[in-house]
């Protein structure tokens, strides 16, 4: 007995931290699931894996989700011309392939009025390491001219005429008026372009130099479309251009005149790269918020960070906002139906040391509150998007390792207005609106705030085209609520969006489709 003692004494003392570190994560799996802990912080779950390398993922009006993964930044697939896209249903969680016709790898995207999804650039050919090159320097990603529309209706892509210039990284913006704006990328060569913008046409569904337009931006510049029509230029980028902070400077783009107001204050402006911005809710307000980011290039340099920025001000200038729990590059960023923002994932270093935590700001406090941990580390080549039925689906992450790793599971995030209590039900809504006008919807319950959410099309920390309206209330009695749809086209762009009715204690219903022509 004495030595069956002394043998599990040191059985125990041995395996210590193990058993210590097995308690803890059972504790937390338990604490997770504990109804007053996701009141407060939510819950995550992992929900599939089909294989799929997303570098780029869209939801589309339909209610599924494109994911767009070409070659999937593997020399192999390239070389083999293996180019995949699968398109996901959240309700069935069941995955379709879709016929990808170019290598869609490293585009940009944005949609158009009808809801349909352009998506121009791609990958003409991979990077030669300097220690793999017959002259012994590095040759840069190539970029092409490929142009597609994927339609929702037939989930198939659609050729269009090709892009002017060829373009890797490129960022892709819709206007008022339905015109896209391109501009940026590596050329066929893989040169950082220079300032070289051009316009998509959806009628004639043709691009045209804009010779008057000349801007250069470092690759992925995260661009949002201002009420006043001007695009404004976080700072925020991932990739490659200058590393000099006065080529990175924020601003506002005026397209009439090609002028440029900078827009100063932000913090620690040399490590703008792979940081998130987000347009804050409501949209009317103008306000932008800039999150996280890092060093240029493969540096190991992040930032907890945030600053945000008043764009309806006469002289927008950046202000401190309140730091993140963790220092991190990649970070996800999603407004939600109560105004609120995820802000989840990201790495401490370059494509490494993923950070398994989440938070959510408050606009009304300009505070931070802890959110439920993530599951899955999630770095460069991750997306993030919000769901019809008020969840954020999360996918992918490409960290650096030996075998080009690349995640593939997808991750939910269920917010905690989703264990608060009965949700409103939306039982009669206009599928189509218009701008100016005046329209009324049914909810089972009082509604405290309205929002039309244009869904999301996300890749390499940018998504230029998330933003949250508010639809003002003038009127509501018998279930029956009056709304003022917003005038101006530059605020509320034609498209496809997600309507949202959120009840006094922030629970919001099921999105209900609706069409802004």
């Amino acid at each position: 007995m004495v030595q069956l003692s002394v043998l599990l004494a040191l059985i125990i003392a041995g395996n210590g931290p193990f058993a210590a570190s097995w308690a803890s994560e059972q504790y937390a799996e338990w604490q997770s699931n504990q109804p007053d802990y996701m009141r407060t912080r939510g819950h995550w779950d992992i929900v599939a894996d089909n294989g799929t390398r997303s570098i780029h993922a869209a939801l589309l009006r339909t209610g599924k989700v494109l994911l767009m993964a070409g070659s999937g930044n593997d020399q192999a697939n390239f070389d083999a011309g293996n180019f995949t896209t699968a398109l996901w249903d959240p309700v069935a969680n069941t995955f379709t392939d879709v016929y990808t016709p170019w290598d869609v790898f490293c585009a940009g995207h944005a949609f158009l009025p009808n809801g349909n999804l352009l998506i121009a650039g791609g990958t003409k050919k991979y990077e030669i390491l300097a220690a793999d090159s017959p002259d012994g320097k590095k040759h840069e990603y190539q970029g092409l001219k490929d142009s597609y529309i994927f339609n929702p209706d037939t989930e198939r892509y659609e050729k269009t005429a090709d892009l002017v210039h060829a373009r890797w990284y490129p960022t892709l913006v819709t206007l008022a008026d339905g015109t896209v704006v391109s501009v940026s990328g590596l050329d066929e060569n893989g040169d950082i372009d220079q300032g070289n913008t051009e316009l998509f046409s959806p009628a004639t569904r043709t691009w045209q130099d804009s010779h008057y337009l000349k801007k250069i931006f470092p690759t992925y510049p995260s661009l949002l479309l201002a009420a006043d029509g001007r695009l404004f230029f976080s700072g925020a980028n991932a990739g490659y251009g200058p590393a000099e902070v006065a080529d990175r400077q924020p601003g506002l783009w005026n397209l009439a005149d090609n002028s440029f107001q900078p827009v100063n204050g932000l913090p620690e402006p040399e490590i703008n790269e792979t940081a998130g911005t987000i347009l804050l809710a409501p949209a009317q307000d103008q306000k932008v918020m800039f999150i996280a980011g890092g060093g240029v290039g493969d540096t190991q340099a992040a930032s907890a960070r945030t600053a945000i920025v008043d764009l309806s001000a006469p002289e927008p200038a950046y202000v401190s906002g309140p730091n993140l729990t963790l220092a991190k590059r990649y970070p996800g960023a999603v407004v939600l139906p109560d105004d609120t923002v995820l802000v989840s994932g990201g790495s401490s270093g370059y494509r490494a040391k993923d950070s398994l935590t989440a938070e959510i700001y408050h606009p009304d406090t300009n505070s931070f509150t802890p959110a439920a941990d993530p599951h899955v580390g999630r770095d460069y080549h991750s997306e993030y998007l919000l769901l019809p039925d008020g969840r954020v689906a999360v996918f992918g992450s490409n960290p650096l390792s030996d075998d080009n790793f690349f995640e593939t599971r997808v991750e939910v995030y269920s917010p905690p207005y989703l264990y608060k209590g009965e949700r409103p039900v939306v039982s009669e809504a206009p599928t189509e609106i218009t701008r100016g006008a005046a329209i009324t919807v049914k909810s089972s319950q009082p509604a405290s705030k309205v929002r039309l959410i244009r869904p999301g099309a996300y890749t390499h920390v940018t998504d230029t085209e998330q933003r949250s309206v508010a639809l003002p209330i003038t009127q509501q009695t018998g279930g029956s609520v009056t709304l003022e749809v917003p005038e101006n086209p530059n605020l509320l762009p034609s498209d496809w969006y997600m309507l949202f009715v959120t009840n006094d204690e922030g629970v919001p219903s099921v999105a209900t489709w609706v069409h802004v022509g």
